[in-house]
């Protein structure tokens, strides 16, 4: 699976346990834009929610 720079990077601060809020203050977007950002990441991992996306990060050792 291609993930771009920017969604590891996205990736990396939802394992830190960051709000879409503090995620959105880090790299200068709304938490809105990073709202849409994780869909799209959602996506890629075939999940709906962040838990299981925290799941599969850590299954896949992201």
């Amino acid at each position: 699976m291609y993930l771009t720079e920017e969604q590891k990077e996205i990736i990396n601060f939802v394992k830190k346990g960051f709000t879409n809020i503090e995620i959105g203050e880090e790299l200068g977007y709304s938490s809105d834009t990073i709202k849409k950002k994780l869909r799209s990441i959602y996506k890629k991992f075939n999940v709906k929610r962040r838990i299981d996306l925290v799941s599969k990060i850590v299954r896949y050792s992201l």
